[in-house]
């Protein structure tokens, strides 16, 4: 059996992992073809980010919200139901509505510019033009913060749950799952029925703020997961031998739905439903095989305590929250240039990544900022003490 207070530092670094992932997926989809993805539209573009795009979609924020449901079991058995609301109401939904307030008109400001910049001679007053209209009100969304919106509604469900949740996803059944190899085939099979319910078949991004039920119902199967893994966190071991077979794996599914997308693409006005079903098979049988690989590699190589690990876990949630100011200032001036978009989204990467790195080391790390994020100031420094076993810094997502 654990200590109640061991950290859990394999899953600390792939929830932290994922969050990174994200700021490398909005690096590159300024430059994909697939329209309305991100706040600007290079000229220049790539297929094969379009493919980086889909596979690193398939897989991110299912992870993610994997880690965020077996968070979310240990935060609720150790401070009950009322303590957890309380934890998830400071750690998730103040960033999101302080990072509504300062990054929205931001960035849609920027992206309007943008639009102009290509299309216009006069592209300031434009913008400046369609604000005087009242446009930014009406054209307020969740951003890339939707991913808390989704997270805050499923917790809250899983409080009054969590006895019964706890319960079923007690029971030997799951634990067999997780020694099974078809594991990722019986969870595939119910990623394979939410994705049903999806435009393309492919995990949907919502645009508003009202609860969006089939995407809550798609990320609902991931966190149970993550819950029951918390559950059996004795099993953890079993799924040490996933990992690179698991991802190959992924990798072939990922084919598998480049191709259904593209035939779906090729004729929107009418449902492929050959292609869609496809579509919905590759993505569930990626993302799971996915989970399963990245699992076993993580219990396999991150288990140890690293202050160097921990350093990056701590920063994360602060890189992904704040990284589309950074990426779209630094992508506004690689419009101009006539370099291959793969090129361009690299630089722009290698330039955000240490930018943000900074910013959250000397304006964050032990500031006012570091509480709300991570629950606790943290020494400049990083350091491998007994604060590993911190309970507030590890569920702070």
């Amino acid at each position: 059996m654990k200590h109640a207070s061991e950290r859990f530092h394999a899953f600390d670094a792939l929830r932290a992992a994922m969050m990174l992932l994200g700021v490398a997926l909005h690096s590159s989809t300024a430059y994909s073809t697939f329209p309305d993805v991100w706040w600007l539209k290079d000229p220049v573009t790539s297929r094969w980010l379009d493919a980086f795009l889909l596979f690193i979609h398939s897989f991110r924020l299912p992870a993610f919200f994997v880690m965020s449901g077996f968070f979310a079991a240990l935060l609720i058995t150790r401070r009950g139901w009322q303590g957890f609301l309380e934890n998830r109401v400071a750690r998730l939904g103040l960033p999101f509505l302080l990072g509504m307030l300062v990054m929205y008109p931001f960035l849609k400001i920027c992206s309007v510019f943008a639009y102009f910049l290509v299309r216009e001679p006069d592209a300031w007053n434009r913008t400046l033009g369609w604000l005087r209209e009242g446009r930014l009100e009406r054209a307020i969304e969740p951003m890339h913060l939707w991913f808390l919106e989704i997270l805050m509604w499923l917790c809250l469900a899983a409080a009054p749950l969590a006895p019964r949740l706890s319960r079923w996803l007690s029971r030997p059944w799951f634990r067999s799952l997780l020694a099974s190899r078809l594991a990722p085939l019986f969870w595939g099979l119910l990623t394979f029925g939410t994705l049903l319910t999806m435009e393309f078949g492919i995990l949907d991004t919502p645009h508003s703020f009202a609860p969006h039920f089939r995407i809550l119902g798609a990320y609902a199967v991931f966190f149970a997961f993550g819950w029951g893994l918390y559950c059996h966190r004795d099993s953890l071991p079993l799924l040490r031998a996933a990992g690179w077979p698991h991802l190959a794996l992924a990798v072939l599914f990922t084919f598998i739905t480049i191709g259904a997308i593209d035939r779906q693409m090729a004729n929107r006005a009418v449902r492929d439903w050959p292609a869609f079903l496809a579509t919905c098979a590759g993505t569930a049988l990626s993302a799971w095989c996915m989970i399963f690989g990245l699992i076993g590699l993580f219990l396999r190589y991150f288990s140890a305590a690293s202050s160097r690990q921990r350093y990056l876990s701590d920063s994360a949630y602060w890189l992904y929250l704040v990284h589309p100011p950074v990426l779209v200032i630094l992508q506004l001036p690689l419009m101009f240039l006539p370099w291959p978009a793969e090129l361009k989204a690299i630089i722009g990467l290698s330039l955000a990544i240490p930018i943000l790195l900074a910013s959250y080391h000397y304006f964050v790390r032990a500031t006012w900022l570091g509480v709300i994020l991570n629950g606790r100031k943290f020494p400049v420094q990083p350091q491998t003490t007994a604060n590993e076993t911190c309970l507030e810094a590890q569920a702070s997502v």
